[in-house]
């Protein structure tokens, strides 16, 4: 499932560095040094630390910070941003002579994260889940009210999970359907299931959009959704939503097994926690970033 990326036209470099040191390889002063060391450009160097001043909690640099924060001359400051501002990777912000990210940024990332598969990124994370807990681990996307697995890890010792990769299940009867619900607010809710029957698998499934609101406001203040038989019996499942760089909700995960372990007796211990640092890996690796408090 690969991500989406936006049109963005990048700016060709100049062919050479203002400070005359992007073509320049550094000495061999026989004095021993790393070997690696001997290859740097101090000028790129400087120019990757300035973009790293950014944050998502500063937005803004000015001229003096970056001469204070990288240690350099004030002329050589002006130089690096100029640069950078120059091939769009910053910008002057608005009624400041203060630097701000540019658009070419933004482009970086994307073609980045455009390069790489959901599935992939995920993969590894997922396995080392269910080779800690020897739980049958799965992904999934929502496709309308639908849940599509694109994933599938069965436990390699015990419950042997049937869910094929492109298996649908209803998401207001399904852990991941619902963790992939969490973000909707009551109107997008009832735009989503206008006109669709929910089905109804145990005493626990909501049956109507107003019951289902109301169970996944519940579950998003938790973070994650944690149900015992509540579609087939005597079977436990934790579930966790997986966000993008833009902090969308685009697939979740969910371990399952039998209610009856201890280690699914301690689902909102151990098991929970891992199911959520699991999920917050991906979503990092996916470039999600979640706002400080």
């Amino acid at each position: 499932m690969p991500l989406r990326k936006p049109a963005i036209t990048t700016s060709t470099p100049p062919a050479s560095s203002p400070e005359g040191e992007a073509e320049q390889e550094l000495p061999d002063d026989g004095t021993g040094s790393d070997e690696t060391e001997r290859y740097i450009v101090p000028a790129l160097r400087r120019g990757l630390s300035l973009l790293r001043l950014f944050s998502r909690d500063r937005r803004v640099v000015t001229l003096p910070e970056i001469v204070r924060e990288l240690g350099v001359p004030r002329a050589t400051a002006f130089r690096l941003a100029h640069t950078l501002e120059a091939d769009g990777y910053l910008q002057r912000a608005p009624h400041s002579n203060a630097f701000q990210l540019g658009l070419n940024v933004l482009s970086l990332g994307f073609e980045y994260l455009g390069s790489m598969d959901l599935l992939d990124i995920a993969r590894p994370a997922l396995e080392d889940l269910r080779d800690r807990l020897d739980l049958s681990v799965h992904m999934g996307v929502r496709d309308g009210t639908d849940i599509v697995y694109v994933l599938s890890l069965p436990s390699q010792h015990r419950l042997r999970s049937n869910v094929s990769v492109g298996t649908r299940s209803p998401a207001h009867a399904n852990s991941i359907g619902r963790a992939t619900l969490f973000d909707l607010t009551l109107e997008e809710l009832r735009a989503l299931y206008r006109g669709v029957k929910m089905e109804r698998f145990s005493e626990q499934t909501p049956t109507t959009v107003d019951a289902l609101y109301q169970r996944i406001a519940e579950e998003r203040q938790l973070g994650f959704v944690s149900w015992r038989s509540a579609i087939i019996p005597g079977i436990a499942t934790v579930s966790a939503p997986i966000r993008d760089a833009e902090g969308r909700i685009v697939a979740a995960l969910n371990i399952s097994d039998y209610e009856s372990l201890p280690v699914m007796q301690e689902q909102n211990g151990r098991v929970k926690d891992d199911v959520l640092r699991t999920a917050a890996a991906v979503s990092q690796r996916l470039g999600y970033r979640p706002r400080s408090a």
